[in-house]
């Protein structure tokens, strides 16, 4: 179950909730404007633990650099002539710009 706190900003009140992943670790998001949306935000968060949909955030920032490379290698299903321009675009116009 998550735990919704005040805390005091120099403008005014807001809300954090502190809840804990599946895996057990505490996780904080903070910011919420009103105890209605941190209340809101901790419901949804129950609810897809729940459901199995549950996405840590730290896992949700990655990359398309660092997802493509292995989404272009699971394209089994496809023929050749349909792999290699998946694949030419990918390099191409893709890939150089992971690096920035």
């Amino acid at each position: 179950m998550a735990t919704i706190e005040p805390y005091e900003t120099k403008l005014r009140r807001r809300y954090r909730v502190l809840y804990r992943t599946p895996e057990r670790k505490q996780i904080t998001k903070r910011g919420f404007t009103t105890k209605r949306d941190a209340e809101r935000f901790a419901r949804s968060i129950e609810v897809s633990k729940d459901r199995g949909e549950f996405i840590n955030p730290a896992d949700a920032a990655a990359t398309v650099g660092e997802l493509g490379s292995v989404w272009i290698k699971a394209q089994t299903h496809l023929k050749a002539s349909s792999y290699r321009p998946v694949e030419l675009a990918w390099r191409i116009h893709v890939e150089p710009h992971g690096a920035r």
